[in-house]
C-alpha cells in the first residue's frame, strides 16, 4: 500500500480558501451591522454574531473535508479523497497529456478525475504508472 499526499502549494491553497471564506463573512457582517444600526437591539447583534461565527465554521469545515486529494494504491484497489475504487471496476485510463489532469472512466461510465497536480513530479509519473500496470494487467486477463 503506497500513500501519495499533496505539496505545500495545497495547504497554501486551502488556506487562501478558508480566508476568502472569512473575508466573505466579514463583508456579510458589515451589511448586518447596517440592519443592526436602525434595529438597536444587543440580542439581534449576538444572534447574528454567533451565526456568523457558524457560517464561517462550518465553511472552513467543508472547504478542508471537500479538499481531499490524497491517493492510496493497493494492489487491488485505490482510494481517491474518500472514493474506493477497485481496479476491475477501470474501463479505461487516460494519462495526463500537456499539463490535463488525467482521469479514469469506469465500466459504470463515470468520469473520475484524479487531480494529482498537486502532488510531487515523481509522485504524478509514479501514480500513473501503477495505475497503467493494474489496467493493463486486468485487460490482459480478460
Amino acid at each position: 500500500m503506497k500513500k501519495y499526499r499533496p505539496t505545500l502549494l495545497y495547504i497554501i491553497k486551502i488556506f487562501g480558501l478558508v480566508v476568502g471564506a472569512a473575508f466573505c463573512v466579514f463583508i456579510i457582517s458589515l451589511f448586518t451591522n447596517i440592519i443592526s444600526f436602525f434595529v438597536e437591539s444587543s440580542f439581534f447583534e449576538k444572534v447574528i454574531f454567533i451565526l456568523l461565527i457558524a457560517v464561517l465554521v462550518l465553511a472552513a469545515f467543508q472547504i478542508i473535508r471537500s479538499n481531499n486529494p490524497t491517493i492510496i494504491l493497493d494492489n487491488n484497489h485505490m482510494m481517491i479523497g474518500r472514493q474506493k475504487l477497485n481496479y476491475d471496476q477501470i474501463k479505461k485510463f487516460y494519462p495526463a497529456k500537456g499539463g490535463s489532469e488525467p482521469y479514469l472512466v469506469t465500466k459504470a461510465g463515470h468520469k473520475i478525475d484524479l487531480e494529482i497536480s498537486w502532488f510531487g513530479k515523481n509522485d504524478r509519473a509514479e501514480i500513473e504508472n501503477i495505475i497503467l500496470e493494474k489496467v493493463q494487467s486486468l485487460t490482459k486477463k480478460l
